[in-house]
């Protein structure tokens, strides 16, 4: 007898979790493998209800007649194929899960996929139970969100690390189910994200809902630390192991042991330097600097960049054999441009976080605040409305936050505002000169004003740039360029301090 799976759902417009026997599409160009797949699903101990699709294009018709709670797809399939329909769902029907089947199946294939936003990845010829046992799994999942949320746009939180991250959206859903999947494993995790989306706090609640949990969670930020460093910084050094090495040092790995282990920005990791990582990674030995004795250690490594690391091995930055060994579980989280329905949600909890913390009135935003909100596009993601929060919190003497100025000025795409609200911040000026006209000195005012902020936040930052570029919001490699431009080099700044 089939087992009718009920669950109460959120209310939705078109979409979202049906209760009782779940819809299923099948998407292929081969006929045969359509109706072959379509009698197996049928005769299962699932209680599904089947349709067929030829192609994407055909997928996207039948997905605007009627919700579909998985679409099981192919990659190579004429006029739409199987990337392109999964990017389509995420856009149209983000509450639809995608398993996708292809018999050109790679590693790299299965990462592209779940970057798309893919539940699981499958490679033909498949056992059967392989596939039940993935569509029972987001069954089971969809059972526990609908269970978890009462109402659309109440936050979503979860015990044991889990209560930081806010989001009511699916694609924040998919990332708590990939969090406690992650958890439930030993497997090296490599968490996807662009700066501020918060890829430590999703590390910190991998480790938490672990069976690590009681042991060490240790953190190093590769882009942080100086690179002539960052090799004993890794795996510790002994007393007299070079200039400098005034006692023994122990290193991260090592004070990872039995714990979790946390490379951060490892994109920024020198290439010379990352196959001694992975040579750690895979037999779990370190070796201090200075000593020959290998040292076992027992650690789990979650990695995490915003470094588009695909292009970085195309120009040989970036080892692909590293690259294939951390991201074994690949987590994608996502902008908070591609979740502005969990605005309000964030909005809410970091006035209730900071207004406690700093004694403030304030319990809410007007309309047009919000309103303005929702407009920003956040480079700096969630990280930036953080600040913003707390700066309107601290600035603001009623309960409402009315208009956007409270919300900080980075909210503002300022360009020409001269830099010196605030003590130590940068003042800028221009002198455009007799007969120059409103283009020539709009220019001069940009690049004054983008090399005077650029070099204050760098020489703040001691020329780290991933820091420097954590503050301004923007990611590393906009920061990195610009600094470029102006010639902000480390070696520069610090030849300038000491004149």
């Amino acid at each position: 007898m089939k087992k009718n799976r009920t669950a109460r759902a959120p209310e939705s417009e078109g979409e979202g979790f049906s209760p009782g026997r779940k819809k299923i599409l099948i998407v292929d160009d081969e006929q045969v493998f359509l109706e072959q797949l379509k009698e197996a699903l049928l005769m299962s101990s699932l209680d599904l209800e089947i349709e067929t699709a030829r192609d994407g294009v055909d997928a996207l018709e039948k997905l605007k007649l009627k919700a579909q709670d998985i679409v099981i797809t192919d990659i190579r399939m004429p006029r739409m194929d199987g990337y392109a329909l999964l990017q389509e769902i995420q856009k149209q029907y983000p509450s639809t899960y995608v398993v996708v089947i292809t018999a050109f199946g790679s590693v790299s294939g299965a990462v592209e996929a779940m970057k798309y936003g893919a539940y699981d990845f499958l490679e033909k010829p498949f056992n059967m139970n392989t596939l039940e046992l993935s569509i029972s799994k987001i069954i089971r999942q969809q059972e526990i969100l609908a269970e978890n949320i009462e109402l659309k746009g109440r936050i979503s939180q979860y015990a044991d690390g889990l209560d930081q991250l806010v989001g009511a959206n699916p694609r924040m859903q998919k990332l708590y189910d990939q969090i406690l999947t992650a958890a439930d494993t030993n497997l090296t995790v490599l968490i996807l994200g662009e700066t501020g989306t918060g890829k430590e706090l999703v590390a910190r609640s991998i480790h938490s809902r672990s069976d690590r949990r009681a042991k060490p969670f240790v953190t190093i930020n590769c882009a942080a630390v100086p690179e002539n460093l960052l090799e004993s910084e890794f795996f510790g050094h002994e007393k007299g192991a070079f200039s400098g090495a005034v006692s023994l040092r122990i290193g991260k790995f090592e004070k990872a042991h039995t714990g979790t282990l946390f490379l951060d920005e490892i994109g920024d990791i020198p290439l010379d330097l990352q196959a001694k990582i992975l040579r750690v990674i895979e037999d779990g030995k370190i070796t201090r600097l200075g000593s020959n004795r290998e040292i076992d250690c027992d650690f789990r490594v979650i990695c995490a960049t915003n470094r588009p690391i695909q292009d970085m091995i195309r120009k040989e930055l970036f080892r692909e054999d590293l690259f294939y060994r951390i991201s074994v579980f690949p987590v994608i989280i996502p902008p908070l441009r591609e979740r502005k329905d969990d605005i309000s949600l964030l909005v809410d909890h970091f006035i209730k976080k900071y207004s406690a913390k700093f004694g403030s009135p304030v319990k809410g935003v007007s309309r047009e605040a919000m309103n303005q909100l929702l407009a920003y596009h956040w480079p700096g993601n969630v990280r930036e409305m953080e600040n913003a929060v707390q700066r309107a919190i601290v600035s603001c003497r009623s309960e409402r936050i009315e208009t956007l100025p409270d919300l900080g000025r980075n909210l503002h795409e300022v360009v020409s505002t001269p830099v010196e609200e605030a003590a130590d911040a940068p003042t800028i000026w221009v002198d455009a000169g007799g007969g120059a006209g409103y283009h020539e000195i709009k220019q001069t005012l940009i690049e004054q004003f983008e090399r005077k902020y650029f070099e204050h936040l760098l020489k703040k930052h001691g020329g780290v740039i991933a820091e420097a570029a954590r503050e301004s919001g923007l990611n590393y490699k906009t920061f990195y360029l610009k600094a470029e431009k102006y010639n902000l080099t480390r070696k520069r700044l610090r030849m300038e301090d000491r004149d």
